[in-house]
């Protein structure tokens, strides 16, 4: 991935078909919103801007925005909501986020994590946290408590996406160059199968009610459908230009971002028909469901959409920080307190 030339890309469509003005003005007035406490938010880096945008889903509005690391992408929101990780690809780390129970935010601490840290994934009880590296070839592996890296495992090429199981027995990793999906063994820290999917997988996604895996198979177009049982690919869903990630509905329903086409292809889950394919707004990307609606980040117009849920129709754009990505889990559960274990492990949580 060339960060540098997706960049350049962005701008040179902008100059041909962007609008511009009143949303900035928006931002411009929601940036100096103070923050306040709410639930759901969602975290959406912008790689623009080298900022993340704290977004107030019940208010469709941006109530902060925090200075991070250099062009972030990746992002991960741990259990309980107090915690928040960031990518910075360019800056070569991660970003650690605190959320206190008043709402306020603050970053606390930036961590090296390699030479091309992407994608950004935790264990289901947020011991753990995940980092691909893109350029390694690896995923470095973090203590949350200590935030001291404890290893890394070698995958396929161009790690991205990532997702755990349920159990937190077994970490699944997009591996673009490679057209593979590794299954690493989170206890043993290895990687004990490869499953072959479709050209470039990027987002992954883990539906426990299958089980069954989900990834977006960015240069042919599809999705891969994998039984994680038995490690094989089931069938493969036809999609538009880029598919980036996947998000899963509560009522069963499978919504695939399309970043090249500017729309989201909608699955019913159960029988694996397309229901609807919407259009959505430029460079779809982070994809996720909460709420009732199904929220999307948008590269090129800088908005977050929400699409809802059973209509099926784009609801409201709230506008975010410059080139939105917000590729993993970007939005945080009711807010409750770190274990006690964390706290005493970490003097930068309070």
């Amino acid at each position: 991935m060339n960060f540098k030339l997706a960049l350049t890309l962005r701008s040179l469509r902008q100059q041909a078909s962007r609008r511009a003005g009143a949303a900035h003005a928006c931002l411009l007035l929601l940036a100096l919103a103070t923050p306040t406490r709410a639930d759901p938010l969602a975290y959406i880096t912008a790689q623009g801007a080298d900022s993340l945008s704290i977004v107030d889903l019940a208010q469709g509005r941006v109530v902060d925005t925090l200075k991070i690391g250099k062009k972030p992408a990746g992002v991960a929101v741990a259990p309980g909501g107090g915690r928040i990780y960031a990518t910075n690809p360019e800056g070569h780390s991660f970003s650690v986020i605190e959320r206190a129970e008043n709402g306020a935010h603050r970053v606390i601490a930036e961590i090296p994590a390699g030479a091309g840290p992407l994608g950004i994934a935790l264990d289901p009880q947020g011991k753990t946290v995940f980092v691909a590296d893109w350029y390694a070839d690896e995923v470095h592996v973090f203590d949350a408590a200590t935030l001291k890296e404890t290893g890394a495992i070698k995958v396929g090429q161009s790690p991205a996406g990532m997702a755990s199981d349920p159990e937190g027995r077994f970490l699944y990793v997009a591996n673009r160059e490679s057209d593979t999906v590794s299954v690493v063994d989170i206890f043993a820290r290895q990687t004990v199968a490869t499953i072959p999917v479709g050209k470039a997988p990027f987002g992954v996604t883990y539906d426990p009610e299958g089980p069954r895996l989900f990834v977006a198979n960015v240069q042919s177009g599809d999705v891969s459908v994998i039984d994680p049982t038995t490690r094989q690919e089931t069938r493969r869903l036809k999609v538009r230009s880029f598919p980036y990630a996947i998000a899963l509905t509560p009522d069963g329903k499978i919504f695939v971002t399309n970043q090249h086409d500017d729309s989201v292809t909608v699955f019913d889950g159960d029988t694996l028909e397309e229901l609807k394919t919407i259009e959505a707004c430029g460079y779809p990307e982070g994809i996720l469901a909460a709420g009732g609606a199904v929220y999307v980040a948008c590269w090129m117009d800088d908005v977050l959409a929400r699409i809802d849920a059973k209509t099926l129709a784009v609801a409201q754009k709230i506008p975010v920080a410059a080139s939105p990505r917000a590729f993993g889990v970007f939005v945080a559960p009711a807010l409750t307190p770190p274990p006690a274990e964390t706290r005493q492990k970490n003097p930068a949580v309070r």
